[in-house]
This record gives C-alpha cells, sequence and structure tokens, in this order.
C-alpha cells in the first residue's frame, strides 16, 4: 500500500494507524503544495476497499480496479487545486508513452477534475452546469475512446489536445476557488449513505477555503462522522481553518520534499528522464508542473514588471506622494522595468485590462497567485537594493500586506480578477 507516494514520512504513520486499526473517521493532511496529499487521500480510499491482504497499488480485485480509475462509486472529491497544470503535465507524459502507467496518469488527472462536476454535489444547482454539461460528457466521451479503442497517434493527439482544451475551460468556468456550501451539505448527505462497497472516502482539497457558512456545515459533519465513511480534508494553510475545525481532526504532516525525490517523482510518474535545470527554491514539482501551463513564468514575471512600471508613473503623474524621496527612489526602480506606452492618458482601469489580456484574463485560478507573488518579488528587489529608508521598509511591509489580501479577496471571497487588481493598484499607489 502507498507504494505511489515517495519520500513523504506521514504516510508510514498512516500505515501504522491503518495497521493498528487506529485511524480516525476525520484526518487532516496538511503540507506545501504538490507534496502529494490528494494522492494519498486516493490511495487511501483504495487501501480501504481493497479486497486483497496487505493492498498492493496492484491489486487486480474489483474494488482496487474502480480506484485506480477514480470510477467507484465510495469516491466524492471536492474542493479547488491546481487541477491545469497536473492535466497538461500529465498529458505530455501519456503523449510521449502510450502505455497504460502513462495513460492511467492523465486519465486520472482529468477524472480528478471531473469529479468537482459529480451530479450529486450539484443538486438543486443544476443551472449553473448548463453551459459546461457538453464538455463534460465530451471529455467523459473521449477517455473512454482512448481507454477502450486502439486510435492511431494522430487520432491520439487530436483527442488529447481537446480534452486538454475542454480541461482548462472546465476549471476556468465552473471551479470556484472557495467551496460553497451546498456542496458542503450535499456531501454530508452522501457521506450518510450506505457504501457500495466496504468504506467511503471524501476528501476535501484546499479546505481552508470556505466561507463561515460552509465552515459551519463542515462542522457538523465532523461532530458526528459517519462511521461508513472516511474524511480527508487537505490544506497548505492550517492555521486557516477555524479551531473548532481542527480539533476534530487527526493532522498529518507533510513536507515539502527534497530535490532528488522530486526529480525521482518526475522520472518515474511523469515519464520525464530529461535532466531538470534547477532554478528555483521552491518546490521543483510544482515548477516542473508549471511549466506546461500556456503561459510562460517569464511572461508572468514581465507582467509583473508592466504593473510595478505602470503603478510607480501613475503615482508620479498623481504628485500627491507622502514622501518626495521615496518617489525619487521609485522613478530610479522603475528604469529598470519593462515600459509602458501611453500611460499618461491611460485610465488605470484601461491599464488592468491590457495586464489582464497579457495573461489570458488569467483564465486559470493558477495565474492570479503567481502574477502576485511576482509582484510581491519585484517589492522585495526594490527593497534590497534600497534597503537603508526605514520609510521604503515601511512602505514595502504595507504594500506586501495588500498583495496578500488582494490574493485573498479572490481566492476565499471569490471578487473577480479585475476588481481585486483595480483596489490593488489604487491601494499602493495611495499608500506612496
Amino acid at each position: 500500500m502507498f507504494e505511489n507516494v515517495l519520500g513523504q514520512p506521514a504516510v508510514h504513520q498512516l500505515i501504522l494507524d491503518l495497521q493498528n486499526s487506529s485511524l480516525p473517521p476525520s484526518i487532516l493532511f496538511e503540507g506545501p503544495p504538490a507534496s502529494g496529499k490528494g494522492t494519498t487521500a486516493l490511495e487511501l480510499g483504495r487501501t480501504l476497499s481493497c479486497l486483497t491482504e496487505g493492498a498492493p497499488w496492484n491489486c487486480t480485485c474489483s474494488e482496487c480496479v474502480k480506484h485506480r480509475h477514480l470510477h467507484h462509486p465510495d469516491l466524492l472529491l471536492l474542493g479547488s487545486r491546481a487541477f491545469s497544470a497536473e492535466i497538461a503535465a500529465a498529458s505530455a507524459a501519456y503523449l510521449r508513452d502510450s502505455e497504460s502507467a502513462a495513460k492511467l496518469l492523465f486519465f486520472r488527472s482529468v477524472r480528478k477534475l471531473l469529479h468537482r462536476f459529480n451530479p450529486l454535489l450539484w443538486e438543486g444547482e443544476e443551472s449553473r452546469l448548463t453551459k459546461l454539461a457538453p464538455i463534460i460528457t465530451q471529455c467523459n466521451e473521449f477517455i473512454e475512446e482512448l481507454s477502450s479503442f486502439q486510435v492511431d497517434v494522430q487520432e491520439r493527439e487530436k483527442l488529447t489536445a481537446t480534452i486538454v482544451k475542454n480541461a482548462f475551460q472546465l476549471e476556468r468556468e465552473g471551479i470556484s476557488d472557495t467551496i460553497p456550501i451546498f456542496q458542503i451539505r450535499r456531501s454530508a448527505y452522501w457521506a450518510r449513505l450506505a457504501p457500495s462497497g466496504r468504506r467511503k472516502l471524501l476528501v476535501i482539497e484546499n479546505a481552508d477555503r470556505m466561507q463561515d457558512a460552509a465552515r459551519n456545515a463542515l462542522l457538523k459533519i465532523l461532530e458526528e462522522p459517519p462511521e461508513s465513511c472516511q474524511i480527508v480534508m487537505c490544506t497548505t494553510k492550517k492555521s486557516a481553518l477555524l479551531p473548532t475545525i481542527r480539533s476534530r481532526l487527526r493532522s498529518y504532516a507533510f513536507e515539502q520534499r527534497n530535490l532528488q525525490t522530486e526529480l525521482e517523482i518526475i522520472r518515474r510518474v511523469f515519464k520525464d528522464t530529461n535532466n531538470q535545470e534547477v532554478t528555483t527554491t521552491s518546490s521543483i514539482l510544482e515548477t516542473y508542473l508549471e511549466s506546461f501551463l500556456p503561459i510562460s513564468s517569464e511572461h508572468i514575471t514581465r507582467t509583473a514588471g508592466l504593473f510595478m512600471f505602470a503603478l510607480i508613473q501613475k503615482a508620479r503623474q498623481a504628485r500627491r506622494v507622502q514622501h518626495e524621496e521615496i518617489l525619487v527612489i521609485l522613478q530610479n526602480f522603475s528604469h529598470h522595468l519593462p515600459g509602458f506606452e501611453g500611460i499618461e492618458n491611460a485610465s488605470v482601469r484601461s491599464i488592468l485590462l491590457i495586464l489582464m489580456k497579457e495573461l489570458d484574463n488569467f483564465s486559470m485560478s493558477l495565474l492570479f497567485t503567481d502574477f502576485l507573488k511576482e509582484v510581491a518579488a519585484f517589492c522585495s528587489q526594490l527593497l534590497m537594493q534600497y534597503h537603508t529608508k526605514p520609510e521604503l521598509t515601511a512602505l514595502i511591509s504595507m504594500w506586501k500586506d495588500q498583495i496578500k489580501e488582494a490574493d485573498n479577496a479572490v481566492s476565499t471571497y471569490n471578487l473577480s480578477p479585475l476588481s481585486s487588481l483595480e483596489r490593488l493598484f489604487i491601494s499602493m499607489m495611495e499608500a506612496i
């Protein structure tokens, strides 16, 4: 069991708890992105359902086959995650190597997204899915075609490209970054129904991203968890969960895996044997997945530079600054940023619309967060160059708080990226 989870000590404790029959009904996997929390949760569901002693990954029992293909009726997934990056990377692996392992990887990556459109989760809210229903159906049909029939290379590439395109649209238009209360209520109803097999599995990813009403509804499930359902919550921000929720969960801490382990995952899981150039201090696996997105990290960085340039020039134009010396520093800094023509006569909103167009209007949820990270990085760069100025230190600290608020406004409160960006631009400019 758990052979497909590499380099995570938390798994050893999980196995021990399973062997000692001491696993509580509600648990929390907490740790950084791309650390294997979701994979471990799915593997736990397969292990609990397996009909073979030891639950090996390659078990051929009917329960394991359904779980491996994410087809099991005792499985329910909700919550947002970085679907597009994983799907794009898995599709590339499948096109490089169409054998069973890479094929299964690709199908599973898409089905993780499709599970969010389980009709049970949307009962009473079906009108929200009217536009997306044909895309969901087509994804399922094309996966079935690739799975059941022999197709030539050209047809496989065509079907795969369509699935990826559809998946991007589904994530963009159908997945909210926050978990709606109606889905928490529907999952609570589902969890109390009898399982078709041994045990149900309810996985809630990014469980910290829900509003108060949804949190309170979730608390009701955790207060009296159904005996036949294993609840697994995943988060990168344990502190963002309500203390009353945390107190009802046993926590398993996932770590950022070391470089060699992440390279091994890229080789073994994504079938990519090319040497990865390490240019980041964060997760190389996360960077690898994001490299398959249609907008490069370099383009995101450049657009963040344009944002900073426009911000400084608009502040200079307004001439309502608190510290003239700080404005001079910002002007000097802007000489190293990409330029922005016609800024003098452009409104803030028109500038932001241009920037958003550069990033495909933040068509994937990941893009907005990545863009803000780059804006924050420019702030840090500015501080490193002029760290002797206490007024600048205070300004950068305020800017970084405002950047966090902008990200939270979109990720937690579902504010549109344009509105959030406009508020950020104006608040940063007024802080100068």
